[in-house]
């Protein structure tokens, strides 16, 4: 596994890693909402997505070529998360589309605007209207700092090369070869709990509800 920002080995350096791209706005919601909606199996039909944003990011992602990649990891998320394959029923003909628009008079204020067609019981259709109106760097700067201190964390305990624990903050984290990268927001989470409760040599969360014998 490669570093990459300077190309050396990360077993030559030891050097911790996670991903990129933080997960703060639209992301962060499908990461909220996917989980609960598949953990009472309501089918989807379609997922709509457009953001409407107006500093740097809006304006290089305006440009077709700069978006692409943004896209490829804004659809995954919903793949990964929904396991389709494994519930062709529920999700196997969902339609996902993604829009991001650049609009300079919001500046670093963005909207993240979803529209989620979904069926319950009996088929029966229903929707679901996501406004999510949030600021770029407020959102983003608590993760910085989050994951300069676990890496740091990281590198002090000797763990070195992908840190799946970290996904917790990235809309595309790595993952071993061979292994999915997760998604799912509370798995994460917990993840991320018992990684640290690990290191600092405490129980692990189970979450059996029989802490209380």
């Amino acid at each position: 596994m490669r570093c990459p920002w300077n190309g050396r080995t990360c077993q030559k350096t030891k050097t911790p890693i996670a991903g990129k791209d933080f997960k703060t706005g639209q992301t962060l919601m499908k990461t909220v909402i996917a989980p609960g909606l598949k953990a009472r199996a309501i089918g989807i039909e379609g997922w709509f997505s457009t953001n409407i944003l107006g500093n740097r990011d809006g304006e290089v992602l305006d440009d077709p070529d700069n978006f692409k990649t943004k896209e490829i990891s804004k659809l995954g998320v919903l793949e990964e998360l929904l396991e389709p394959d494994l519930y062709p029923d529920l999700y196997g003909n969902l339609y996902h589309k993604v829009r991001i628009n650049y609009y300079p008079p919001r500046g670093d204020n963005k909207e993240g605007w979803d529209n989620i067609d979904i069926r319950g019981w009996l088929n029966y259709p229903m929707q679901i209207k996501v406004d999510f109106l949030c600021r770029d760097s407020i959102l983003a700067a608590p993760l910085v700092l989050d994951l300069a201190i676990f890496l740091d964390l990281a590198k002090r305990a000797g763990l070195s090369g992908i840190q799946e624990w970290l996904s917790f903050y990235l809309k595309s984290p790595q993952a071993p070869k061979g292994v999915h990268p997760m998604h799912d927001i509370f798995k994460q989470l917990n993840k991320l709990e018992n990684t640290i409760r690990h290191l600092a040599g405490e129980d692990l969360i189970t979450n059996l509800g029989l802490d209380y014998e």
